[in-house]
């Protein structure tokens, strides 16, 4: 998650960010390798949420990788 260090009082500043769907060329790559597509989206939206549950205490970071394992259950097809 970003974080912006601002030495001057009178600055403004923002942040923005933003997703987007799982790319066909990660997908294919994982194909590829012999990684089903569940798996491989599986893998991908770990990897994308890996810096935020590594902050988390652990009991909190299991839980959630936990809770998106089951939420990614039969999300592709």
């Amino acid at each position: 998650f970003p974080y912006i260090e601002v030495k001057n009082d009178s600055a403004q500043v923002e942040h923005e960010a933003s997703t987007s769907r799982i790319g066909e060329d990660q997908l294919f790559y994982c194909r590829q390798r012999g990684i089903s597509e569940e798996e491989a989206t599986a893998m991908i939206v770990n990897g994308f949420c890996r810096d935020v549950f590594d902050q988390l205490p652990m009991e909190f970071a299991v839980e959630a990788q936990a809770l998106m394992r089951v939420s990614l259950e039969g999300s592709v097809g």
